[in-house]
């Protein structure tokens, strides 16, 4: 029986990583904004000058926490857009090959606001072959993990406030063989943002990092999200990455965060893949 290498260890190896080391700044990144950068009103950009504490993060108040974890009654929290399901009965279906056919990068939050039909992005893991979550059974009930993301400026004040459920169906098999993965979304709940910043988000799924944690004959799909994040005003952008670990037997980790975190992400080799997306497709 062949044997797959499992990003498990790996997972393992990176969170007692991060939770040792001690905070480092350099995982957030820091830049001024360019003269005349455009999406800011004359108003924004004159009060700037006066009152530059205001559009100033204070990065050591940014923090992105688990909020809460909760199990979905069905997979309703996402509409599925796949193909027709079909009789595979012709279909050569590769168990040991693990796909995504859906969604590999995709916007979350644009200009403060959660993106229209944000329901319709996801990602799957299923074998190479199958078209359709309905083709797999044993479905377990989806598991969902709320996190809130807040930044303050130097006064303070809060200004922004973003909560989104990280959702994922897990747990599904073909012919009984198998552990799989459908409906893998971030699905933003609030956005608030002050006057005179901008907040975006994206997620991205590459598919080097679409794995087999399994054996050829039992797979266990194995995937990691990352998700970028881009704080801006007038004066100052602020970006970083939180990648999270999900597997088709359920398990699910944050294996990193710049906002609590401290080692570079290219220094985690669970994470190095998804420091280049633009290689991965």
């Amino acid at each position: 029986m062949k044997t797959y290498l499992s990003s498990f260890s790996a997972v393992f190896t990176a969170a007692l990583l991060l939770s040792a080391a001690p905070s480092r700044a350099q995982d957030v990144i820091v830049r001024d904004t360019p003269p005349g950068a455009p999406g800011f009103s004359k108003s924004e950009q004159d009060y700037a000058k006066t009152d530059p504490k205001y559009f100033t993060i204070d990065r050591n108040s940014v923090t992105l926490k688990l909020l809460s974890f909760t199990e979905e009654p069905d997979m309703s929290y996402v509409k599925l857009q796949e193909q027709p399901p079909k009789d595979l009965g012709g279909i050569l279906v590769s168990i040991d090959q693990i796909v995504n056919i859906a969604s590999k990068i995709w916007d979350i939050v644009q200009q403060n606001q959660p993106v229209v039909n944000i329901d319709t992005k996801y990602a799957t893991a299923y074998p190479m072959g199958v078209t359709s979550a309905s083709q797999l059974s044993q479905w377990s009930r989806p598991k969902t993990f709320t996190y809130g993301f807040y930044a303050k400026n130097l006064y303070g004040s809060v200004m922004i406030d973003c909560k989104y459920k990280f959702s994922f169906s897990y747990n599904g098999a073909y012919k009984g063989k198998g552990k799989y993965l459908t409906g893998v979304a971030v699905i933003p709940t609030v956005a608030q943002v002050g006057w005179g910043y901008q907040f975006y988000m994206t997620a991205a799924v590459p598919d080097s990092t679409i794995t087999n944690v399994g054996t050829d004959t039992d797979p266990i799909a194995g995937m990691q999200m990352k998700l970028n994040w881009k704080m801006h005003t007038v004066l100052k952008e602020m970006d970083g990455t939180s990648i999270y670990y999900i597997q088709g037997d359920g398990y699910f980790e944050e294996i990193a965060n710049p906002w609590k975190q401290a080692v570079k992400m290219e220094d985690v080799k669970s994470a190095a893949p998804l420091l280049a997306p633009e290689k991965l497709f």
